[in-house]
């Protein structure tokens, strides 16, 4: 783990193993930690890298900042490749928020990419009353009439499966903690960015690298039949559902995820895909 000065900022990076390189997105309103689990499993056959974004978990903020753009977070993370010294082309992997950013990666940084994972995420832009509701909650955060813990209780209810409330209450705790713990203005500026993106659904059909898409069965965010268009979109996609997960696989089912990854790599490394 370290510190890279990236821009006008430090990113806090979580990296262990070697291999081909594995840059891992995390979501709204999380940070590296999430991945956790499927870095362990991994990190014996892969590079993996972790970094918080911007303004989330242990990375900086610049004063006065009031929005992050998709785009600024990708390309944070393209500065961070060459700070790394990662001269080969690299997997990316981003979850929910985390895909919107790789997909603005690929749109600027194509020529990096050996792959593209998307986990538990849309294409698709906000619409006008989503966008309302993020500004909303953006300028609450800003002015402290909204709490960190109140995001987690409307969010958390919605983001597991049933099997991980039977048998995985540890990482709904786990969960809670790295979204009250969070920073208030980086999150809301992150939320103002999620709220202007763009659609990019017809990236997918351009991109000439493998195109991994995971979704958990029970969705609620981003559900199953709405994933799977990604990868029919996809000039390489594949699709995979992953049984007993909600909107965090790589912490519900984290080996199914790992594994999921790791073959598909293997496979398009061998020429398969």
């Amino acid at each position: 783990m370290g510190q890279y000065k990236v821009d006008d900022i430090y990113l806090f990076v979580s990296e262990q193993g070697a291999g081909r390189p594995i840059l891992f997105i995390h979501g709204f309103p999380f940070d590296y930690t999430i991945w956790n689990r499927t870095c362990d499993v991994l990190q014996t056959d892969f590079r993996v890298i972790a970094p918080d974004l911007r303004g989330l978990g242990q990375s900086g903020l610049p004063n006065g900042w009031k929005i992050t753009p998709m785009e600024q977070f990708a390309d944070d993370l393209h500065i961070l490749r060459s700070m790394l010294g990662i001269e080969e082309k690299l997997v990316i992997c981003g979850l929910s928020m985390g895909g919107y950013i790789a997909m603005q990666y690929a749109r600027k940084y194509r020529n990096d990419l050996a792959g593209l994972v998307l986990c538990n995420t849309k294409t698709v832009a906000d619409s006008p009353a989503v966008a309302d509701n993020r500004r909303k909650q953006a300028a609450g955060l800003t002015d402290g009439t909204l709490k960190l813990s109140s995001i987690a209780d409307a969010m958390i209810p919605k983001l597991f499966a049933e099997a991980t409330w039977k048998n995985k209450s540890k990482i709904i705790r786990e969960l809670r903690w790295i979204i009250e713990t969070n920073q208030s203005l980086g999150v809301a500026a992150a939320t103002l960015g999620m709220a202007e993106r763009s659609d990019t659904t017809a990236l997918l059909g351009e991109l000439d690298i493998p195109v991994l898409v995971i979704c958990g069965s029970a969705d609620q965010f981003s559900p199953p039949s709405e994933m799977k268009l990604l990868a029919d979109n996809a000039k390489h996609g594949i699709f995979v559902e992953i049984p007993d997960a909600g909107h965090l696989t790589p912490m519900e089912q984290p080996e199914y995820f790992a594994n999921t990854l790791k073959e598909w790599m293997l496979s398009f490394d061998s020429g398969v895909v």
